[in-house]
């Protein structure tokens, strides 16, 4: 009885242990499967981190082929980049409409009737930019740019056969991030309103005060070499240049024009839509006596015809001048939408003091001097005027809500004074005129590339100014207005522009 129940005993215990070890070859079992599918995933990690590598190494080797692949962007315009090397094809139209309504001795009827065969101020149109230009850079810092004007500015039938113009031609080389080196025909430093694209004025030209003392005399795009510095975090420029002539200079009977100009801008900004602008620039142009072209002259704020009521013909004149002196100030406020600017600008032209002229031979003028300036403010609507430290100038608005896509476009008013006075510049030259002008102007900008500009000015010009324009002289008469030494004339006009860039 005894051993039939240890041997129960024995078997339940049988039993019990080959049910211990039946688990345990499971557990161990269970053990190396997941051990094996560990290292199985291992292996797979293994092989897809491998396989992201060669993939990037795939793709980092089709950069390198890709790199000198050209790509291109048009519309508005031309771009062809390939790595740092890069071309552009643009241009700009200016399209001008001038409306006059003038005072009887500055009609087409009074000219037509002058013994002095005198001109008008007429009515017109003109392509007064018709720009194609190509720039580009290359060889990891070195740029250039070549444009050509086909823009009739106003030019009378005499000159018709020039109407093809080198406007811009210039080579360059980036010394460093913000520092270039450039040679050619091109804008030499000076005045806040010729460091502004004609793209971007306020007004559909220039103020007459910058246009007198500049373009007609010393520039403003000259062969030239020039070195310019600008740095956008402490906010200043300086631009300094050594110049010749044009590149169309008549030099057959005189050594052509050589001279230095500088100009320093400092503009503290408070935001990027507020900022004052300071600046100064002064250029020295030596003359040789026999050229006869020095003179000081412009029209009354548009150019679509080209007789000016203020023509000071220096060279002609009075003859021997060996020298010009031009300096200038600037001032401009950006603040938000608002914005105003101006400019005041002396300039000196010098004689060898030997020359004695016309009636007046007992006198000699040894320098002929004037001075004058202009100020302009406005108000921007749907968008902000810009201000570049890069060329010390304006900008004009962004658009981002521009007409073709359903928007209003950017509006823009703005007023101008101008004071250019021709008439005291040396005892024994008689005055040469002063005009005074009021312009208010509203542009509507369509969109970052197409602009309509309405300007109305109002003109008052002296009796010297009439005489220079009309042909008439003191004591003459037309429809019974006489002109004396005190009349005074107004011109009424209406200008228009179409523009567009690309």
């Amino acid at each position: 009885m005894n051993q039939l129940i240890l041997t129960k005993k024995g078997n339940r215990m049988n039993l019990f242990n080959k049910i211990i070890l039946c688990l345990t070859l499971v557990l161990m079992t269970l053990s190396l499967t997941n051990l094996s599918r560990a290292d199985a995933h291992s292996d797979r990690l293994d092989n897809i981190e491998s396989q992201v590598q060669d993939a990037l190494i795939k793709i980092k080797g089709m950069e390198k082929k890709t790199k000198d692949v050209p790509t291109i962007k048009v519309g508005p315009g031309l771009k062809i980049k390939s790595g740092k090397n890069e071309v552009k094809f643009g241009g700009r139209i200016h399209f001008d409409v001038g409306l006059h309504d003038a005072d009887t001795l500055l009609t087409c009827e009074a000219a037509s009737d002058s013994a002095g065969g005198g001109n008008c101020v007429a009515d017109g149109t003109n392509f007064r930019r018709l720009r194609l230009a190509m720039s580009g850079k290359y060889a990891d810092g070195f740029y250039y740019k070549a444009s050509v004007d086909w823009g009739a500015s106003a030019k009378t039938i005499d000159d018709n056969e020039d109407q093809t113009s080198v406007d811009e031609v210039y080579m360059g080389y980036k010394l460093g991030k913000s520092t270039t080196i450039s040679l050619g025909k091109q804008k030499i430093p000076l005045s806040f309103a010729e460091s502004t694209s004609s793209n971007d004025l306020p007004f559909i030209e220039r103020a007459p005060a910058v246009d007198i003392m500049t373009d007609s005399s010393i520039g403003p795009k000259q062969m030239s070499v020039q070195l310019r510095h600008w740095d956008k975090t402490a906010n200043y420029l300086i631009e300094t240049a050594l110049h010749g002539g044009t590149d169309l200079a008549d030099t057959d009977d005189y050594d052509e024009r050589f001279g230095y100009t500088g100009r320093v801008v400092y503009a503290p900004s408070f935001s990027k839509s507020q900022v004052l602008h300071l600046g100064a620039w002064y250029d020295y142009t030596d003359v040789d006596r026999n050229d006869v072209d020095p003179e000081w002259s412009y029209r009354i704020g548009l150019n679509v015809f080209d007789e000016k009521p203020l023509d000071a013909d220096v060279g002609d004149d009075l003859g021997d001048i060996t020298g010009m002196e031009h300096y200038g100030g600037e001032i401009a406020l950006l603040y938000d939408n608002f914005w105003a600017a101006g400019e005041w600008i002396w300039g000196a032209m010098e004689r060898d003091g030997a020359g004695k002229f016309g009636a007046n031979a007992g006198d000699n003028c040894s320098s002929v001097e004037t001075d004058m300036g202009y100020y302009e403010l406005g108000a921007t609507i749907n968008g902000k005027r810009r201000y570049t430290i890069k060329k010390g100038g304006w900008k004009r608005p962004k658009v981002k809500d521009p007409v073709n896509k359903g928007g209003a476009g950017v509006h823009e008013i703005g007023y101008r004074f101008n004071n250019s006075s021709l008439s005291t510049m040396c005892n024994g030259y008689d005055s040469q005129g002063q005009m005074h002008t009021h312009t208010f102007g509203y542009n509507w900008q369509l969109t970052n590339n197409n602009r309509i500009m309405f300007n109305y000015i109002l003109a008052t010009i002296d009796s010297d100014g009439i005489g220079e324009l009309s042909g008439y002289t003191i004591g003459e008469s037309f429809n019974g207005v006489t002109l004396e030494d005190t009349t005074t004339q107004d011109i009424k006009a209406l200008g228009i522009r179409f523009q567009t860039n690309w």
